[in-house]
């Protein structure tokens, strides 16, 4: 359960989660936060057309995803159409060699899961 406040404005979130348990805690966990989900995707060609459409103002993505395409390839797609959209990693895949790959994308942050999330909500404030 989030213990931490609510942010002071209402940043829009999309949500790149294969695991559906995952995927609703976060989401449920967003909004108590006081942000606003504006989808979830489960694939990385869903995440490249999600942020595509719905310009979030972040994206919280996982790296192993359904489908061909991972988080660092579908990080790098998003950056390619919108180069400023912070993307903040949420990932079980925490070693060196990832780290590295997924530098490359420019991330706002890594993150390592389970998530903590007074740690998101301020990297999240910081956007602003």
């Amino acid at each position: 359960m989030l213990s931490c406040p609510a942010l002071p404005w209402p940043p829009r979130v999309l949500v790149v989660e294969d695991e559906s348990i995952i995927a609703l805690a976060t989401t449920a966990n967003l909004r108590r936060m006081g942000c606003e989900v504006v989808a979830t995707a489960a694939t990385g060609q869903q995440a490249v057309d999600f942020a595509v459409r719905k310009k979030p103002d972040v994206v919280l993505m996982d790296i192993m995803l359904e489908g061909a395409m991972d988080g660092i390839e579908a990080a790098t797609r998003i950056r390619e159409r919108h180069p400023d959209m912070p993307i903040i990693y949420c990932t079980a895949y925490t070693d060196s060699g990832t780290r590295v790959m997924a530098a490359r994308t420019k991330p706002k942050a890594f993150m390592g899961k389970p998530l903590d999330y007074d740690a998101l909500r301020d990297i999240i404030d910081e956007l602003q």
